[in-house]
């Protein structure tokens, strides 16, 4: 997507950057199929899940805005391993395999789902929270909500409280592009879409998907996605940090780690001057987020950019199995 989709990233909205043209198959692909599930959250939807390792605090990972659980896949298998712990990813409501979402997809109703999603489950907290991007919102959100059901938390290049307003301020040229994207992202989720259409907004399936699962509807965006994305994307614009700034609380001495990438206000013949601004906003935002807690820290994440859990892979494998550890000496 070149410049809308960096400045996506900016934004903490990208969709899922394309991996390698010839990525080895990942196993994890295969765990995701076969061992996961359906939880019904008593409304007539339910939220895929899927759980790898065994132990506690129970690990639960959110994707960004436009990514489904597979967002996790290169780090999934090995933070349960090093941490000796259970580790839980899900698609949200209309993205992969969970059902169509009804009604809004705002921070509260998404955190709602997890709530409802936990208990049905029968996860016991309390649980570290791990998110992407958008899910900065949902989990702190959720952590504001159920402060003793939260035993931790690590957000990966997360989005911030007032974000819009203050990146706007600080690279007006990402605004552009952020709005370009936008309007393609609604364009995909238009009723009256064509086939062309649609496959330009799908895109390749993930070069790490094994031979013997290609299309059967991994993988692929499942109907409703861009409906899903486009009403995350709305309430993004519009009610998301409102409605985290308004729960907001401390977090005491919970274990909170922030990754900050170096790069993600980067992007080809964006001034240099936007780009820095935009650099230094970011980190400050960042900073408030870890400021939650006493015990908050961010850290920055050089030569990644927005998908550190795919660029850095090992960062991300390392910060949560500190926090579970932090988690369980605070027993």
């Amino acid at each position: 997507m070149g410049l809308a989709k960096m400045a996506a990233a900016v934004l903490a909205l990208a969709l899922a950057a394309p991996m390698a043209a010839h990525a080895d198959p990942n196993p994890w692909w295969s765990g995701f199929i076969g061992q996961g599930k359906l939880v019904p959250l008593g409304d007539g939807r339910a939220l895929y899940l899927y759980c790898e390792g065994a132990g506690a605090p129970v690990v639960v990972m959110d994707s960004g805005l436009g990514d489904d659980a597979s967002s996790w896949r290169q780090v999934q298998d090995q933070i349960a391993a090093k941490a000796k712990t259970r580790v839980c990813a899900y698609d949200r409501a209309g993205y992969g395999r969970s059902t169509g979402p009804a009604g809004p997809r705002d921070t509260k109703t998404e955190a709602a789902d997890i709530a409802q999603m936990l208990q049905a489950a029968k996860l016991p907290g309390p649980y570290v929270l791990v998110g992407h991007s958008m899910a900065s919102f949902n989990l702190r959100l959720f952590a504001y909500q159920h402060p003793k059901e939260v035993a931790g938390i690590v957000l990966v290049d997360p989005s911030a409280d007032n974000q819009m307003a203050v990146i706007a301020a600080n690279s007006p040229s990402t605004l552009k592009m952020q709005e370009a994207q936008n309007a393609h992202t609604h364009a995909c989720a238009a009723p009256d879409a064509s086939p062309a259409m649609l496959k330009s907004c799908a895109g390749p399936p993930p070069a790490d998907l094994p031979p013997e699962l290609s299309g059967k509807g991994v993988g692929i965006p499942p109907a409703g996605y861009y409906a899903a994305q486009a009403a995350e994307l709305d309430a993004f614009a519009t009610i998301d940090s409102k409605q985290t700034v308004a729960a907001k609380r401390k977090l005491g001495a919970m274990p909170l780690i922030v990754l900050t990438a170096s790069d993600t206000t980067k992007a080809p013949g964006l001034p240099q001057a936007e780009i820095d601004a935009g650099a230094k906003a970011w980190s400050r935002l960042h900073d408030e987020i870890a400021a939650l807690s006493t015990k908050g820290v961010n850290r920055l994440v050089e030569g990644s950019g927005h998908y550190i859990q795919k660029q850095k892979p090992q960062v991300v494998i390392d910060a949560v199995a500190e926090v579970v550890a932090a988690a369980r000496a605070n027993r």
